[in-house]
């Protein structure tokens, strides 16, 4: 069992370095930043609150339906935090690129990542033809977290299942 989770272990840290180092160029340095933000709280909330303040009762539902599953999850997200702290990449690694705003709190999982896939499984399932651009974007999100520096692959795929998990056992 102790090799099995050495295995991983190496293998998420190989997936980092590749995402964080190997895939480095100007364009990615100017969207990676600016992607990140749409699984932040200030974006999931007020991706809320916009379809809840809105009249029809279509899309009150769908608000509802997005602020109880990021809140479900993120009860989860914190709760794992305060149970199984992980150290940040940066803070264990080195030479490790990462963005201007270095978090302190665990890394395992990641809250933007579960916050991305959450909106888009309930965008998603509002809006079935959008499904495959939605979640290309909550990917390009997650990734976003390991280019810079915040997250290992395995917590923004942890936080990738619980956004996806709650709002479907929500609906």
């Amino acid at each position: 069992m102790q090799r099995m989770a050495e295995w991983m272990v190496g293998r998420d840290i190989r997936a980092f370095r590749w995402i964080n180092g190997a895939c480095k160029c100007s364009f990615f340095e100017q969207l990676m930043p600016v992607v990140t933000h749409l699984g932040g709280t200030v974006f999931s909330i007020g991706m809320s609150l916009v379809f809840l303040l809105q009249s029809d009762p279509y899309w009150r539902y769908e608000g509802v339906h997005l602020a109880i599953s990021l809140l479900f999850s993120h009860l989860i997200v914190a709760a794992c935090k305060k149970l199984l702290p992980r150290h940040r990449p940066y803070q264990v690694l080195e030479n490790v690129f990462t963005g201007r705003k270095l978090l302190t709190d665990a890394s395992f999982p990641s809250g933007h990542s579960t916050a991305a896939f959450c909106s888009a499984t309930v965008l998603s399932i509002a809006f079935p033809v959008l499904s495959p651009g939605l979640y290309a974007l909550a990917a390009l999100t997650a990734s976003s977290r390991v280019y810079l520096g915040l997250h290992y692959p395995s917590d923004v795929a942890i936080g990738a299942v619980l956004g996806t998990a709650v709002p479907l056992w929500l609906a």
